[in-house]
């Protein structure tokens, strides 16, 4: 009962956002648009009430838009028409993205459905709702997409299974980043004796090849975050990738394959992040009124980071298992990926541990459903999420 409380207010807060920028994009008066907010927090309570024939008194101009938005058949005047119009048409706006997961259907694809329907709305409602959301992509054209690192490419070519300490060092050698990098984990507490260690060779070897490998793979890559707003995002992808690179053996993957897939996952990120500073205000303003990161992205671009991060990671010839699992590792119900659902939750991991009072993410839709469906996936126990732990050295090179 009470995951279902919180689900209600979670999609009652939606809708309240969704309808007044409804309205405020129709003109409506400031009365009207905090009326019809009001009305929008409530909305779930009222149907509830009348199912079980309670009774339920919201004021003035919210309870006579409660009225018409459930048909009632008192006239309120053309303005409580439309404005329960409103609330009726992003109520099922929201219900529509919310069972997209259980139907098994990309959210884009739900929206687009949605708003191919949106005809049945009286017609200033169906004109704001598609100023609200996008009729197609939007992302900006294929020279402005980001370039992966000739470095990156090159290391990514490398097996670690088979590479040596002698080839990596030889790499490291050629990069004064890639020098500091490697030089300062081997004298990390976390590996080293007291003995400093001043020869790259020597580097290597402390570190061990496998971690020194992934730390000249993060090291190539972590400039295309070197943005103030991106370093949060790359702190993020590094956790994940050492978390997916620890759970990885317990659910069929190779190890490297769920470090490399947590380091890549929210590569589309950089695609939103180059695009106008209008749309970026906007998404992030969605988020702030609690919609989690793919809804976002979807109303204001048309499609969300993980499938713009996956077309990228194809463009730049990355393997078709990574592909997959960075397109839906959002949504791991629409993929029998392993190392998707192996993302999905370490994502999930990764949220307990962070202050969701101090800038932490909404939580994704139908968030349950999904974590339930990526432990069966991988057939890892519904206890890891609680009891994860972080003392392996793999979390020592997310930095």
């Amino acid at each position: 009962m009470a995951s279902s409380c919180y689900e209600t207010d979670r999609h009652c807060r939606r809708v309240a956002s969704l309808a007044r920028s409804v309205a405020e994009d129709m003109g409506a008066d400031r009365v009207i648009c905090e009326s019809l907010e009001s009305a929008a927090l409530e909305h779930q309570n009222f149907r509830l009430s009348r199912l079980r024939k309670n009774h339920f008194v919201l004021p003035g101009t919210a309870g006579m838009i409660l009225h018409r938005f459930a048909d009632g058949t008192n006239d309120f005047g053309a303005a409580i028409e439309s404005a329960a119009a409103i609330l009726r048409a992003c109520d099922a706006l929201d219900e529509s993205a919310e069972f997209a997961a259980y139907e098994a259907q990309q959210l884009t694809a739900a929206i687009r459905d949605f708003m191919a329907d949106a005809g049945q709305w009286p017609h200033e409602v169906e004109s704001a709702l598609r100023h609200l959301v996008p009729p197609a992509i939007q992302i900006a054209p294929g020279e402005k997409l980001p370039v992966l690192p000739s470095a990156a490419s090159a290391l990514l070519r490398l097996q670690s299974e088979t590479v040596s300490a002698a080839e990596l060092a030889g790499v490291a050698e050629q990069d004064p980043v890639f020098a500091k990098r490697l030089l300062g984990l081997a004298n990390s507490a976390t590996f080293g004796p007291p003995n400093e260690i001043r020869s790259i060779r020597d580097a290597v070897l402390r570190i061990g090849v496998p971690l020194a490998h992934k730390a000249l793979v993060a090291a190539s890559i972590g400039p295309l975050f070197a943005s103030a707003k991106l370093r949060a995002i790359w702190r993020h992808s590094q956790e994940i990738a050492a978390i997916a690179h620890e759970l990885a053996p317990q659910c069929g993957c190779h190890p490297h394959e769920g470090w490399l897939a947590g380091l890549l996952h929210d590569i589309g990120l950089l695609i939103f992040a180059s695009q106008s500073a209008a749309d970026c205000s906007r998404e992030e303003a969605w988020r702030h009124a609690g919609f989690p990161r793919v809804y976002t992205e979807t109303i204001v671009w048309g499609v969300d980071h993980a499938t713009a991060g996956a077309d990228l990671l194809a463009k730049w010839n990355v393997p078709s298992d990574l592909v997959e699992a960075v397109r839906y590792h959002a949504a791991p119900e629409l993929s029998d990926s392993p190392l998707a659902a192996l993302l999905y939750i370490a994502n999930a991991i990764d949220r307990q541990v962070m202050d969701a009072g101090e800038g932490g993410e909404p939580e994704p839709l139908a968030s349950r459903f999904r974590l339930a469906t990526a432990l069966s996936v991988t057939n890892l126990p519904a206890s890891v999420v609680e009891s994860f732990s972080r003392e392996s050295q793999i979390f020592a090179i997310a930095c």
